[in-house]
């Protein structure tokens, strides 16, 4: 990828910021209260799977009633620790557990390398946007994470009506930028989502894939944000 970029857009959740405890800590505290004995680093990996096998369906949701997917995605996860048991006698406390975690403005973290990223994003000539599957909600962690003035275009889907990968949520972000979608590079952690959405759209697209779990996808990935500087400046 050699293109020359006037915009650069990135997704939220996966790719900026984390929750913070992550994912496989909630789940492995919720597993303990249920007196199951999982490490957190079995909870990542099993989890890591599962985003890897449902990474397709990811990209069918809308948004709203979730309940089956996630009822099918606890299941999977389970099966992958080992654990042979119902998921719907826990599901009501992984649910809680990760809706609290969730929508907290303070439950978001900003990886390591997003701030560095950021910095130096913001002392080019690059139009900074940020396109996420996300409500209102985003708006109030980006400013409490002092993130929210990188960005010159914030598109989330629950203010436009269209979520990713619909090119047309792609579309509103380049229009809002002002730049055509060939000259926009999208940056984001789920390929079904993120990287055939963008590329649907006309823009380039690069995966973030930090837990190594796409190798058998055929795009531009890398595994941290640090890596991004390669494809836009020597």
């Amino acid at each position: 990828m050699s293109e020359e970029f006037d915009a650069v857009f990135l997704d939220a959740g996966g790719t900026l910021i984390d929750l913070d405890p992550p994912r496989h800590e909630v789940m492995r505290q919720v597993l303990s209260k249920h007196g199951f004995d999982v490490s957190s680093s079995e909870a990542k990996k099993a989890l890591d799977k599962t985003e890897r096998a449902f990474d397709e369906e990811t990209a069918t949701l809308q948004g709203s009633d979730e309940r089956l997917f996630w009822r099918k995605f606890d299941a999977h996860t389970l099966k992958m620790l080992g654990i042979e048991a119902d998921p719907e006698a826990i599901e009501k406390d992984l649910s809680e557990a990760f809706y609290k975690a969730t929508f907290g403005v303070n439950s978001w973290k900003p990886y390591p390398d997003a701030k560095p990223l950021l910095d130096d994003l913001g002392k080019r000539d690059f139009v900074v946007g940020m396109v996420s599957n996300a409500t209102d909600l985003l708006r109030r962690v980006l400013d409490n994470l002092g993130f929210a003035n990188y960005f010159d275009v914030l598109v989330i889907s629950d203010e436009v009506g269209v979520r990713k990968p619909a090119p047309e949520i792609f579309w509103i972000a380049c229009r809002q930028a002002g730049v055509p979608p060939n000259r926009c590079l999208y940056i984001g952690d789920k390929f079904a989502v993120d990287i055939v959405g963008a590329k649907n759209a006309g823009m380039n697209a690069i995966l973030l894939d930090r837990p190594g779990i796409f190798s058998d996808v055929d795009c531009v990935k890398v595994r941290d944000l640090n890596a991004i500087r390669h494809f836009l400046w020597a």
